[in-house]
């Protein structure tokens, strides 16, 4: 009896155990686990791959889609569109290559009598290939902005015989002086200038004095009005001494006014080298190294000069420390130097060859 009841007791034990088992099977399950199935690479083929590379390069080498930007209209539009202002093609003048070689062996020639000089050399401004086409006495450039610098001392005027020196007095107004020669070029030049292109107007004997306090943009407006500003003021005695400043003919205080109002490139035009008034009277010559220290300090200031380009008009004797002056000063702005034979010197010449000295 006993053996019986262990025999139970046993085979219960064993099937309580089994149940057990099989609820917590069935009740308490694992958490599930994610997993990412292996990673499989795509791979063209060579040939595909040369053939996808070659159609991308193709498609970045094609030009863009072109467009107009002008405006169409089937029917009259209530708002009026300004035409463009019209510009002179003949002024888009190119530069010529044998000029350039030209004026560079002149102003080696020229520079090799003047002994001074620092080794650093002055850079001027340099072509950029945009602007306006400007030609000024047959001297061509193109620029963004431009200067046209005019010599108004009696000597000017005096030696063509637009002026008498002794009494003070214009001999001849207007479109009758051998003057308006320099005039109308200035006119002509400013006439061809781009409506982008900014410019200025710069006289200068016993002082400097600029037509606007900075450069302007070459609108008809402007232009209009630098028109008349030449034909009437560019004249004769239309620069005195000013603010208390030595006079005479300061080429030294037109380089400096030049400077201040930063232009791409200029044109200098000039019958002579610079004077200076003394306290007691009378003139003496500015040395040429003053006017080339200026330049030389203003070029250590900024990343380039203007490039000026020099005009000798002779109204007398060719002078050669004059003419070097000039030479000198385009030489070392990479401009270009010109002598022009002004108009009616020729016949003034013998009426002025028995004045002393020179007249300012």
């Amino acid at each position: 009896m006993g053996t019986l009841a262990f025999s139970l007791m046993l085979h219960l034990g064993i099937i309580a155990l089994a149940v057990l088992w099989v609820v917590s099977e069935i009740l308490i399950q694992a958490p599930p686990e994610a997993f990412a199935p292996p990673e499989k690479r795509v791979q063209l083929p060579a040939q595909l791959r040369e053939q996808a590379l070659s159609n991308a390069r193709h498609d970045a080498a094609a030009p863009r889609p072109s467009y107009s930007r002008r405006l169409a209209s089937k029917a009259p539009a209530a708002v009026m569109v300004p035409a463009m202002p019209e510009v002179d093609l003949k002024q888009m003048l190119p530069l010529d290559p044998s000029e350039l070689v030209s004026d560079q062996i002149s102003g080696m020639i020229g520079a090799s009598g003047y002994g001074r000089g620092t080794g650093r050399g002055l850079g001027g401004g340099g072509g950029t290939g945009k602007g306006s086409g400007v030609a000024f006495f047959n001297i061509k450039d193109s620029a963004q902005s431009v200067v046209i610098m005019i010599d108004v001392s009696q000597s000017m005027f005096s030696r063509t015989g637009d002026y008498d020196s002794s009494t003070r007095q214009l001999l001849k107004q207007g479109a009758e002086q051998s003057f308006q020669v320099i005039r109308e070029e200035a006119i002509k030049m400013i006439a061809g200038l781009g409506p982008d292109t900014r410019f200025g107007l710069l006289r200068w004997s016993g002082s400097a004095r600029s037509w606007r306090p900075e450069l302007v943009r070459a609108t008809d407006e402007n232009k209009a009005a630098a028109r008349q500003h030449i034909l009437t003021e560019v004249d004769a005695n239309s620069a005195p001494p000013m603010g208390g400043r030595p006079g005479g003919t300061r080429h030294d205080y037109a380089l400096q006014e030049l400077l201040r109002l930063a232009p791409e490139t200029a044109f200098m035009l000039t019958d002579g080298n610079a004077t200076r008034s003394q306290p007691g009277g009378g003139m003496t010559p500015i040395p040429n190294g003053e006017m080339l220290d200026i330049l030389e300090a203003s070029g250590e200031e900024r990343a380039a000069l203007p490039r000026i380009h020099t005009i000798y008009y002779l109204t007398g004797a060719d002078k050669k420390e004059e003419e070097a002056l000039l030479k000198e000063i385009a030489r070392k702005t990479k401009g270009k130097f010109r002598k022009v034979e002004a108009a009616g010197a020729a016949a003034a010449q013998k009426a002025h060859a028995k004045e002393p000295g020179r007249r300012t």
